[in-house]
């Protein structure tokens, strides 16, 4: 057996014991991760008209008629520090070069697909629930609709609603030039990780069951898989509440 027949079945045999794995290692575009705060700071559910200030200047920047995208960046910054009376600064990480693209206005041919996914209601998990997380996700995908995006939302979902959620998304940002996650509800960031707590989370148990019933911020960033750009917001907290347990 040659080697290239050697290696067909090698990625053959691959992909029918773990397809996902064949699905994220074609994703070559890196999420740019946009953080409502810096490492080990908190973001506030009550900002300017209820929810959280980033989201308010994220939505206040798609009113813009033209936007480039270092503009983007520099502006979500400096309205976020004044939306939060300097609360919050958002951290922005990326390695992809933007230099040439718009946010505003949408090209005519390129097609933008955007997921808002929010954990609002904690009653079951005995922590404070988060109206203004469900408020951001109304207006956040309004903006977004305005702006030329395919818009999808999603709040509370358990585990099994959240795994379909996010392999329905990844495989429709394929087939888009920009794909957008938006995503916030309690979070902690721990040892570099950070980690959405959905509604059900025990949280009595601290930290400990993170790997099983939390959701870690770099896993939904893989359901972000355009061709062009990806990009990730998130809106949760980066403290780590559980540091005592």
């Amino acid at each position: 057996m040659n080697f290239l027949l050697k290696f067909t079945v090698f990625v053959l045999c691959l992909f029918i014991l773990n397809p996902a794995s064949i699905l994220i290692a074609d994703s070559l575009v890196e999420p740019i991760y946009f953080y409502a705060s810096q490492p080990g700071e908190q973001t506030l559910d009550q900002g300017e008209g209820g929810g959280n200030p980033f989201a308010s200047a994220f939505v206040e920047l798609l009113t813009y008629e033209t936007l480039t995208f270092d503009n983007f960046l520099s502006m979500l910054i400096d309205q976020t520090l004044q939306t939060s009376r300097g609360l919050q600064q958002p951290e922005i990480l990326s390695r992809a070069d933007m230099v040439s693209w718009q946010f505003l206005p949408i090209s005519s041919n390129e097609r933008r697909i955007a997921l808002i996914l929010v954990f609002s209601d904690y009653t079951n998990a005995g922590a404070s629930s988060l109206p203004g997380a469900r408020y951001d996700l109304y207006r956040i995908s309004r903006a977004l609709t305005k702006t030329g995006f395919e818009v999808h939302t999603a709040v509370d979902p358990d585990q099994s609603e959240l795994n379909n959620i996010l392999e329905d998304f990844s495989e429709r940002s394929m087939a888009s030039d920009i794909a957008l996650l938006y995503t916030t509800g309690h979070g902690v960031e721990v040892d570099g990780t950070i980690y959405l707590l959905p509604g059900d989370y025990p949280i009595i148990y601290g930290k400990a069951k993170l790997n099983e019933r939390a959701i870690s911020l770099t896993r939904m960033g893989g359901a972000v898989r355009a061709n062009k750009a990806n990009l990730v917001f998130y809106g949760g907290c980066r403290n780590n509440p559980f540091d005592d347990q």
